[in-house]
């Protein structure tokens, strides 16, 4: 695809779109708050990137399963009853696909992203899991950004190297300990009732249960094993919060010997 010719930073923009990593169906990375209009209290003023299915809207992907390319395997897409876990709102993701179908966002070359993104730090996955996109796409942000925060499930089977730029994201303790041991740092939700893993696990500095002391941009700790390059940090814990805070509650209170039921 011919990016458009760029003078000035739009707000949003295109970043790429092909097939899926998880299931090759048709995915597209958008990129939100260019010129720092984020209003996440808990992010701060970060660049958000939004991996949704290009051909299919957010509800209805979560409807009928179709969110598998931008998700895979994660645990709090819907279950059989339609119970999801999922902090995200979908009403987000379904506002930028809606602009994104009505040609509202510019695309990008990667150089102007680049340029754009500069000195900034920037969110791999508001929402949709980044290993569904190529890892040089992130690999090249990452080396203009000042930092980022990343999150993905699939971290049993993506390729390694996405371990520099992602936590793996986790559920319970006994999945935690297999991801660390295979060289992830982790991003475990957890239930009200449960502390973090003793001397493995912090709360995350921007949570609620943490007085929201920090944003995400300030913070910069879920950058993946790039966070160990000065002093390496404790993988990090959240109590379940959002909209499938309930949900998430629930699964934890499954969870019998370090394994999810």
């Amino acid at each position: 695809m011919i990016a458009r010719p760029s003078t000035k930073a739009p707000d949003g923009a295109v970043l790429w779109s092909g097939p899926s990593e998880y299931d090759g169906a048709p995915i597209v990375v958008i990129a939100t708050g260019i010129r720092g209009t984020s209003s996440n209290p808990k992010t701060g003023r970060m660049i958000q990137t939004w991996i949704l299915r290009s051909d299919v809207h957010p509800v209805e992907a979560l409807q009928t399963g179709a969110d598998r390319s931008i998700c895979g395997t994660c645990p709090h897409r819907p279950d059989a009853d339609g119970r999801r876990s999922c902090y995200v709102n979908p009403m987000g993701p379904s506002a930028i696909w809606r602009k994104y179908r009505a040609d509202g966002y510019p695309h990008a070359s990667l150089a102007d992203m680049c340029r754009w993104i500069e000195g900034r730090r920037i969110r791999f996955g508001a929402y949709g899991d980044p290993v569904a996109a190529p890892l040089d796409l992130w690999q090249s942000m990452a080396g203009a950004a000042d930092g980022w925060t990343g999150y993905t499930h699939g971290w049993r089977s993506c390729d390694p190297r996405f371990r520099h730029y992602l936590m793996a994201s986790v559920d319970h303790p006994g999945e935690a300990s297999v991801a660390q041991y295979m060289g992830w740092r982790t991003f475990r939700v957890r239930s009200a009732s449960e502390p973090p893993m003793y001397g493995a696990e912090l709360d995350c500095p921007a949570s609620e249960e943490s007085g929201k002391r920090t944003t995400c941009a300030a913070c910069g700790l879920c950058s993946g094993a790039y966070a160990l390059r000065d002093n390496p940090p404790r993988s990090i814990s959240i109590v379940a919060h959002g909209p499938g805070k309930r949900h998430a509650e629930r699964r934890a209170t499954l969870t019998i010997g370090g394994a999810a039921v």
